[in-house]
């Protein structure tokens, strides 16, 4: 997973999160170029809540070279209402296996003098 924020920061809730991206990497090897590729993004919050998901299927591709393919997938997101402060977490499944995660907190921001 690709980003350019560890977490989200905001002075109250419920906050509208402007436009952004999910972006993923997979890195396949040569014997598995054609096989069938189902993938699941979600978003969940700290209650196990989905806020958000993606599918995206197909074959994984084959690289011209006879090597390691990298396929690189991105979900665009047009906005996001976030109810909540707490540890929301990007799940990634992939022909039903869950691969990964990342952990993205959500914190409400101390501002001194409010």
């Amino acid at each position: 997973m690709v980003g350019i924020f560890d977490n989200i920061v905001a002075p109250s809730f419920p906050i509208d999160h402007p436009a952004f991206f999910i972006c993923l990497q997979f890195e396949f090897e040569a014997a598995e170029s054609g096989d069938p590729m189902d993938v699941l993004v979600k978003l969940v919050d700290d209650d196990a809540r989905a806020l958000l998901d993606f599918t995206a299927s197909g074959e994984v591709p084959r690289d011209v070279s006879g090597g390691p393919t990298r396929l690189f997938m991105q979900f665009q997101i047009p906005g996001l209402r976030l109810e909540k402060p707490g540890d929301y977490q990007l799940e990634v499944v992939y022909n039903g296996r869950h691969i990964g995660e990342e952990r993205l907190p959500v914190i409400l921001a101390q501002v001194p003098g409010n």
